[in-house]
């Protein structure tokens, strides 16, 4: 090339800058690899302080507001509102090209709301031709702003295919659900209004809306019975009579030529405005008198709930939040942190998290499992190339330093992790090594020539290969520049992508040309040895930093566990068994406490009545001791000892609890985990005979009916499907609830074999054990408040003396006896430890014969479904599966048509159903026949 060629002019350029700068860096290497190695920790941190979002939200360039007016609001007011809202935005707002409502739902109810809940999409005009605001952000506050206006009107602005896509997902229109579970619509819904108070300031969250479960005005008709049957009149004719009143009945027909009409009889509009219409309502008696409906029935005012939301069975109230101006992940943070520091809820209320942060969970797991692999493969075939560990290694270093460069260009430009980086981060990974290959190559190649020391190769090496280094990099990186600066549709999700890839490709480059060879110095080096151990230090800290995701979802991988290990975990970490475990303690330190003896009595005496030989008087010191009969002692000793049997007694009934508790969810999962396999199976049945049908129909042997029939059983069973797997989950949050572990787990999938039916005889049920040791215990009181009668011993010893002279010590001594004279209330507290005792007897009485009356309900119970699974298990299982196979064949032969081979697989799938029902009725059984003999 010319030397006037600008390539060549530029080249020169970067080759004169670089030599000086490699040179240093050959003379200062603790500095540079040091400073990368700072870079790397630096990132690290910068990382964990990014924020995340799943995608980035893509502009659609139009609004859909949904507000939500009070509840139990009619359809006529929501239009009218709707209708002023319209005109008002359409008059202060020239952004705006048009507005369409939807209000309610339509007569094929796909997107169900209730008359208060309105989609308002407007359509806006190009931003060229705003002039009230310069972004959409700043659009949604103004127009919310001018909204206000309205009262008692909740607003929640999102886009059209966001809302859409939002809801067909996680089944939540905004980017955050809060959801309550619980049973009490309205404890949920004071909890929810509790929370959305709470969350209000946080940063980043807007919109906040609850959603209607409550609130909603009726009129509550409560009947007077007696006075009904007192005019001789019933509730049925009563009811007709307010339907046909208020609602309308048919009371015939009406007939325009050919064409019918129903004729409806019911009031006059002007009859039927207010709730005085329905007390007035005129009802004739038995008697044929006119009475008004108020007469025998109390006419109100009253609120119910508006709908009842479920999940899983689980009734549940949402509070839906909107993320503007700031990352989705950040925002979830700083509304946990709230509420789990601040609202606590009742046994049986919990929270989870739901929306577009789902998703963000979801994508991150997958992300932790996928950039490992793709970082291993990497590693592989690099392995493969180069035959060295030494040379992998040095080449694998890009990896790390162009991460710092992805992170920190995402840093500056003010983007949170998404799913769009996590992907641009492995497609980057990809690229970084390239030019380390390059590079390397070049060096090997140096180095077989021989002519070179290890200095000289370096510097001859890189500057060869410095064109080829820039032009791998540069290309990449200038290939995916539009993308970084895009403005245009679904830039959003570009910019990530390509920001990541650009800003690694930059501190890539930069490794390799600078560090890459120093780090080739040092391992060809063998009297540097110090450094190579550095060297080594190095590796284990880049090493650890790539490894961190694996050894993090190692750490967050599934464990798998067992029933008996379920168990063990759950008697462990169960509050229940921890206080019963207290309650054991507690009653063996207070056995000690038996012998509570009073406290010692030390008295002074001043006694002129008895004065000494030296005719003065006495100045009298003395210790007095009161005790209570011995036997009592013995008796209160008794009763702690038994209390402490009782306690452990009680910790044993916790333990079988909590078995029986584990025992039920961990059955359960492993039926629903079979009844899924069933299912499966049945689907992928169809889906071959879906094919089957599918081409039948284009080749004409049968019309389109076998295939939509056939495409419709299998939908069914999909939904049956999905259904089975949201119950397993359910399933999994229960126990581990139980369990109160801190990591997740899974039970692996297995055949339902019902557990061993306990040899353990009835008697001795830990229940009646309890019982027994009630009538123990109420009949050691007896024995102490008998004992109480007999009487209590007092000792005293005291010292008489004086000052003056000729004085002397008079020792004394005392003992004594208490009996009870009065004696009337201790008698009482002995016929009523007495009648404890009695009761005590009665109770475990009944507890046994419910007992008995329970074991043998279930022996016949469990001894009935025995023989219809051995049934299955001899008969219907290969039945079953001869029917099906029978039946493919048959179909596909042309022996049988559709509807013969559908009852067939109905037919089937209906015994195994059966079997696996029988199955878990047959567990259950035998679970709570162990629950009460063990």
């Amino acid at each position: 090339l010319s030397k006037r060629n600008p390539s060549v002019i530029l080249m020169n350029i970067i080759t004169k800058s670089y030599k000086p700068v490699l040179k240093w860096s050959y003379e200062h290497k603790k500095i540079v690899l040091g400073t990368a190695l700072a870079s790397l920790i630096f990132t690290g941190i910068i990382f964990s302080r990014m924020g995340g979002e799943f995608i980035p939200t893509l502009d659609e360039g139009d609004f859909v507001i949904q507000p939500v007016l009070k509840t139990g609001t009619s359809l006529s007011e929501t239009i009218k509102t709707m209708t002023d809202m319209e005109n008002e935005l359409l008059n202060n707002f020239e952004e705006i090209d048009q507005i369409v409502c939807r209000i309610g739902a339509a007569e094929v109810p796909t997107d169900p709301m209730s008359m208060e809940e309105v989609d308002m999409i407007i359509r806006l005009k190009p931003k060229s031709e705003w002039t009230n605001a310069k972004s959409k952000e700043e659009l949604a506050d103004k127009i919310k702003e001018t909204l206000s206006v309205f009262p008692g009107i909740e607003y929640e602005f999102t886009q059209p295919i966001e809302m859409r896509f939002n809801e067909l997902i996680t089944g939540v229109r905004a980017d955050i659900a809060v959801k309550i579970y619980g049973e009490d619509l309205d404890y949920l819904n004071k909890k929810a209004v509790e929370i959305k108070k709470l969350i209000e300031d946080v940063p980043g969250a807007a919109d906040i809306i609850i959603e209607k479960t409550a609130g909603l005005p009726q009129i509550s008709i409560n009947y007077n019975t007696q006075k009904i049957a007192r005019y001789g009149m019933n509730v049925k004719e009563i009811n007709n009579t307010l339907t046909t009143a208020f609602g309308g009945n048919i009371t015939g027909s009406v007939f325009e030529g050919e064409k019918r009409f129903d004729l409806v009889l019911r009031y006059n509009n002007s009859f039927r405005k207010d709730i005085d219409n329905i007390k007035n309502l005129p009802l004739r008696t038995s008697e044929g008198k006119l009475i008004p409906l108020s007469e025998i029935a109390n006419v109100e005012y009253t609120y119910g709930p508006a709908k009842i939301s479920r999940d899983n069975t689980h009734r549940r109230v949402v509070v839906s939040i909107n993320v503007r101006n700031r990352d989705l992940q950040s925002v979830v943070e700083d509304i946990q942190a709230k509420i789990d520091g601040t609202v606590k809820f009742k046994s049986g209320y919990y929270v989870s998290y739901g929306g577009q942060f789902e998703n963000l969970q979801n994508a991150t797991r997958r992300l932790i499992i996928v950039v490992p692999i793709a970082l291993l493969l990497i590693f592989i075939f690099l392995h493969f190339a180069f035959k060295s560990i030494k040379d992998v290694l040095l080449i694998y270093t890009a990896v790390p330093l162009s991460a710092v460069g992805g992170v920190t260009f995402l840093w500056i430009r003010g983007m949170p992790f998404s799913v769009s980086a996590g992907i641009g981060f492995i497609a980057l990974f990809g690229i970084a090594v390239l030019n380390g290959i390059v590079l390397l190559e070049h060096f090997k190649e140096l180095k077989k020539e021989g002519k070179y020391t290890t200095r000289e190769l370096i510097f001859k090496g890189t500057v060869d290969r410095l064109r080829a280094v820039l032009l791998t990099a540069s290309a990449a990186a200038l290939g995916f520049l539009p993308m970084a600066i895009s403005n245009s549709a679904g830039a959003e999700v570009q910019r990530p992508l390509a920001t990541v890839v650009i800003g690694g490709l930059v501190t890539s480059t930069l490794l390799t040309m600078i560090a890459l060879p120093l780090l080739y110095a040092i391992f060809e080096e063998p009297e540097k040895l110090k450094n190579k151990m550095k060297l080594k230090k190095i590796f284990f800290f880049i090493g650890a930093f790539l490894l961190l995701p694996v050894i993090s979802q190692s750490q967050n991988e599934p464990k798998k566990l067992n029933l008996e290990d379920a168990v063990q975990i759950a008697i462990k970490n169960n509050p229940e068994t921890k206080k019963a475990k207290l309650n054991i303690d507690k009653a063996d330190v207070l056995i000690k406490s038996a012998f509570d003896i009073e406290k010692t009595n030390i008295y002074y005496e001043y006694d002129e009545n008895n004065v000494a030989d030296n005719g003065y008087p006495l100045n009298i010191f003395g210790i007095q001791q009161n005790f209570k009969f011995p036997t009592v002692y013995i008796s209160e000793k008794k009763s702690k000892k038994i209390r402490k049997e009782i306690a452990e007694t009680e910790y044993s009934v916790k333990e079988i609890q909590i078995i029986k508790k584990v025992s039920s969810y961990y059955y359960t999962i492993v039926y629903l985990q079979n009844k899924k396999r069933l299912y499966s199976e049945i689907y992928n049945l169809y889906k071959d005979f879906i094919k089957a049908a599918e081409l039948k129909y284009k080749t004409g042997e049968t019309n389109a009916l076998d295939y939509l029939n056939a495409k419709a059983k299998a939908d069914m069973l999909e939904i049956k499907n999905a259904n089975t797997e949201k119950d397993i989950s359910a399933a999994y949050d229960k126990i581990k609830k139980l369990l109160q572990t801190n990591f997740d787990f899974y039970f692996p999938e297995t055949e339902l074999i019902p557990p061993e039916i306990s040899k353990i005889s009835a008697d001795t049920n830990v229940f009646l054990k309890l019982a027994k040791k009630n009538i123990e215990l109420n009949n050691s009181i007896l024995k102490t408040e008998k004992r109480n009668m007999l009487p209590d011993i007092s000792i005293s010893i005291f010292n008489g003396t004086n000052n003056y002279s000729g004085s002397q010590n008079y020792i004394g001594y005392g003992a004594g006896v208490a009996i009870p004279l009065f004696f009337g209330s201790q008698k009482s507290k002995i016929k009523a430890a007495r009648i404890n005792t009695e009761m005590a007897k009665e109770q475990n009485l009944i507890y046994k014969i419910s007992l008995e009356t329970k074991i043998a309900g279930l022996n016949s119970q469990i001894s009935k479904l025995k023989s219809e699974t051995e049934y299955y298990d001899k008969t219907g299982k290969q039945l079953a599966s001869e029917i099906l196979k029978n039946a493919d064949l048959s179909y596909k032969n042309g022996e049988i048509d559709y509807f013969k081979y559908i009852m067939s697989i109905e037919n089937a799938i209906k015994l195994k159903l059966e079997y696996l029902n029988n199955l878990k009725k047959y567990t259950d059984a035998i679970i709570e026949l162990n629950y009460l003999t063990l």
